[in-house]
């Protein structure tokens, strides 16, 4: 199966697509609005979609997760695949500490999401 990891962001949304048999995650760059995001899915034939949300360290919910919820709600209404959440805390200060560059941390933070979310689903099938 193939996955795609969004952290959506306000200016600019990060994405990564796993390989065919749904075990890594690769960086696959940046889209800025939602028809360049449904062309992306359409052309990497996209099964299922892992969104990011944010949340505060203490779990409650804040103005960007219920941005989030927004974009993926309108995500959804523009495709016919799946769309999954998954907690994306501290994704972006992972990528940061890395040493990823200013212009690849959204797509690297897709990465991550998406990474977090096949590990937990091949821990479940094993």
């Amino acid at each position: 199966m193939r996955y795609m990891g969004i952290d959506y962001g306000r200016k600019r949304i990060g994405v990564a697509v796993s390989d065919k048999e749904g075990k890594i995650a690769f960086p696959r760059g940046i889209v800025e609005n939602m028809k360049e995001l449904q062309r992306f899915i359409a052309q990497e034939k996209i099964e299922k979609i892992i969104v990011g949300l944010p949340r505060s360290f203490d779990g409650s919910e804040t103005a960007q997760t219920q941005e989030t919820r927004e974009f993926v709600g309108k995500l959804k209404k523009g495709v016919s695949i799946p769309v999954e959440f998954e907690d994306e805390l501290l994704t972006t200060h992972m990528v940061k500490k890395e040493g990823v560059g200013l212009a690849h941390i959204d797509e690297a933070a897709a990465a991550v999401i998406l990474q977090a979310y096949l590990d937990k689903s091949q821990k479940l099938k094993d």
